[in-house]
């Protein structure tokens, strides 16, 4: 069974690691400041989160501590 392109991309990309950054992200308002949070490039971040590369084991852990504090981590960083 052959499936399109674009199915496996999303298939490949929809892992834990990509779940807890995208949550990360939305919990703290967008990309950049996901970025700045962790420490490195928006460039970076956005192949984990695509699923392309995987982050280093501590920013996933970071990543982890956003998810952990709920829906209004943002507000408790800054």
């Amino acid at each position: 069974m052959k499936l399109p392109v674009r199915m496996l991309v999303t298939i490949v990309a929809n892992t834990s690691v990509t779940r807890t950054l995208e949550r990360a992200r939305r919990a703290l308002g967008g990309v950049a400041c996901l970025a700045d949070y962790l420490g490195v490039s928006q460039l970076e971040l956005n192949e984990w989160l695509a699923g392309r590369r995987n982050p280093p084991t501590t920013v996933y852990t970071r990543a982890l501590d956003i998810v952990a504090r709920g829906p209004f981590a943002g507000k408790k960083l800054s």
